[in-house]
């Protein structure tokens, strides 16, 4: 399987845990991004962008190819990077720092997470404490320990419906609501995306 770590802008917690997943699998990172892999100890295949938020220390003593690409250009680091990871024939991305931090961007990769799902490629987000899924029209099954914290959100709205938890939920239309925050599992839950997109969110 074609296995690949997208390293962006935002935070990240980087744990022995962390590191030991990240293990080879490639890493690939977008300007900002490769502070990460500085940070993980870890070997970066492509590090690509137009490196304005990289500051020169970082771009001497950080070991890895570049792809430099203007600064004028219609799309972010992180989305000419997630092209690139389609480019070379992903089936399963992890997108680091891809959120907390800047609001804004949290939103951008929560899209490319959905852009990527539905290319048919598994995808997670996560700042290395908190997780984050893109879920599209389906059932999707997670393998949650008992009393393990969820939120299931609408993006921007969807029909969801929740078994497995402390709070299920039937298939319900949903809206800009705090119906589905701050759950608890009681094990292994099951999602069903009836309409629309939905996150799960893990924390």
């Amino acid at each position: 399987m074609r296995r690949f770590v997208l390293l962006l802008g935002g935070p990240l917690l980087v744990t022995e845990v962390l590191r030991e997943r990240l293990r080879d699998l490639r890493l690939l990172a977008a300007d900002s991004g490769g502070r990460h892999a500085l940070a993980l100890g870890l070997p970066l295949e492509l590090w690509l962008g137009d490196f304005d938020s990289s500051p020169p220390w970082l771009q001497q003593i950080l070991p890895a190819p570049k792809e430099v690409l203007p600064r004028d250009k219609d799309l972010t680091d992180g989305e000419a990077l997630v092209r690139k990871a389609l480019e070379l024939g992903a089936e399963e991305v992890l997108l680091l720092g891809g959120i907390g931090g800047r609001l804004d961007h949290t939103l951008a990769h929560l899209e490319l997470a959905f852009l990527l799902a539905e290319k048919g490629v598994r995808v997670e987000l996560t700042d290395g404490l908190t997780r984050a899924f893109p879920l599209l029209a389906g059932l999707h099954a997670f393998p949650l320990e008992k009393e393990s914290s969820f939120s299931l959100l609408p993006f921007p709205e969807a029909t969801l419906a929740v078994e497995g938890a402390r709070w299920n939920l039937p298939p319900t239309p949903l809206k800009a609501t705090t119906l589905t925050l701050e759950n608890q599992a009681l094990g292994p839950i099951r999602v069903r995306v009836e309409r629309g997109r939905a996150v799960l969110y893990l924390f």
